[in-house]
């Protein structure tokens, strides 16, 4: 596209940006994108509709506790809404086991029942051992706590967990599928831990459950229920890529979450026209990192950085987690990091919603200034408080367990199954995790 065309099509791909749904781009290895499989179609009729009836999904359970909850929307170019919602960490005598779920809410043409289509991608996956990218944060003591991975030579990279490859063909529109994660034991101290997911705001202050037993609801919660509107906090500010073909992008603040221990920033890169993906351009995404520090996070959405404005001002940047590789000390970001999950941010109009875990904020603060490279900084953005979890009943936990098998996984629950079993202990010896700590800056070699 010409320049001086291209500058003329900004205004109306900056008026859709907030509109369009959230599909994104990997640009973690140009050339390795795969292709979204499309929706049949009939030059008369439109997409094809399948007359085959399916099974009417399950209703959430009442017992269910929630403890927290976010929607989110791929970035595979699928365009399939999905609720995530955490229901409690819960103590065995080898583990901690976090019981969360997925509820696949929308996609173009699904009806209620079916499946999620073929390479649906929810950006869990971890590149290292442990499979899943969620953690434990223990803000107060610095420490994190990343899933128990298989200690077997030939199979570093188990969890003990629902893994997804099982998981994914049992998930359908309409109805919540129960996983569990398994960590390593948290000290006794330790009464509560935020619980941080990819791409979303933390759920602070989740309580931990004693063993040999299990929350339940106060009331009831229907986790299939349609996904709120979402409006951005800010409008979009456009950039222009250097050393490519020209390609535009946007960026939106869509909120600023703050907890106890740290901040959430929510914000969506859109591609305003197609983007050339022979390049690895990254601004406004992350800043740079010291050299000789090994980063394990493949492009991370470090960009983004809160300023406080007073007497004296203060400012905070995204967190990060030591870990181990091969022997030596590396950092992952407590942020997103855009690999295959995002694929669709080559197209035009396609959208990724990252998030960015950054330091704590003063208390009483309400607005800040958000600055990424190479924009100019949105200014006066409000701040959303969120409280720690509320402690929920609870009940004896169930007697039976569950055993990893590598030929039948487990693949998940209905919520009727809750309490659902646990990991059986005695697989505990062939797990480990270390614990690491979060730390506000990387060092300098």
């Amino acid at each position: 596209m010409a320049t001086g065309a291209r500058r003329a099509a900004v205004a109306l791909g900056l008026a859709l940006v907030v509109a369009l749904p959230a599909c994104s781009w990997g640009a973690e290895e140009p050339g390795l994108f795969s292709t979204p499989v499309p929706t049949p179609t009939s030059p008369s009729t439109g997409p094809t509709v399948d007359p085959t009836p399916v099974a009417a999904p399950e209703a959430t359970d009442p017992r269910l506790p929630v403890v927290g909850e976010a929607v989110w929307t791929t970035a595979d170019g699928l365009d399939v809404t999905v609720r995530f919602a955490v229901h409690a960490v819960r103590r065995t005598g080898t583990a901690t086991v976090l019981d969360w779920s997925v509820t696949p809410l929308v996609g173009p043409g699904a009806r209620a029942g079916e499946p999620l289509p073929s390479g649906t991608d929810l950006a869990l996956d971890r590149s290292l051992p442990g499979q899943q990218d969620l953690a434990l944060l223990d803000p107060g003591a610095e420490r994190v706590y990343r899933p128990l991975a298989g200690v077997s030579p030939d199979r570093p990279s188990r969890c003990l967990c629902t893994p997804l490859i099982a998981v994914l063909p049992r998930l359908r529109f309409g109805e919540t599928r129960l996983l569990q994660l398994a960590f390593p034991v948290l000290p006794a101290a330790t009464t509560r831990v935020d619980v941080a997911l990819p791409n979303l705001a933390v759920v602070p202050g989740v309580p931990v459950t004693p063993v040999g037993q299990a929350p339940v609801a106060r009331t009831p919660t229907d986790l299939t229920r349609p996904a709120p509107e979402r409006t951005a906090a800010t409008g979009a500010r456009l950039h222009a890529l250097t050393g490519t073909t020209g390609d535009l992008q946007s960026v939106v603040v869509d909120r600023v979450v703050a907890s106890g221990g740290l901040t959430s920033v929510e914000w969506t890169l859109t591609s305003v026209d197609d983007q050339d993906t022979r390049t690895r351009a990254v601004a406004p995404l992350s800043r740079p990192t010291p050299g000789g520090v090994r980063v394990t996070t493949a492009i991370p959405a470090s960009g983004p950085r809160l300023e406080v404005r007073g007497r004296p001002p203060t400012s905070t940047g995204v967190l990060w987690t030591t870990t181990r590789v091969a022997g030596r000390t590396a950092y992952e970001c407590l942020c997103s990091g855009l690999g295959l999950w995002s694929r669709g941010l080559r197209e035009a109009g396609g959208s990724a919603r990252l998030t960015t875990q950054v330091g704590p904020l003063p208390a009483g603060t309400e607005r800040v200034d958000v600055a990424l490279p190479d924009l100019e900084p949105f200014t006066d953005v409000p701040v959303e408080r969120v409280a720690d979890a509320a402690v929920l009943p609870t009940v004896d936990g169930p007697a039976a367990t569950w055993t990893y098998d590598p030929s039948t996984p487990p693949s998940g629950w209905t919520t009727s199954a809750w309490p659902t079993p646990l990991p059986a202990e005695v697989q505990g010896g062939g797990f480990a995790s270390e614990p690491g700590r979060v730390v506000a800056a990387l060092p300098r070699s």
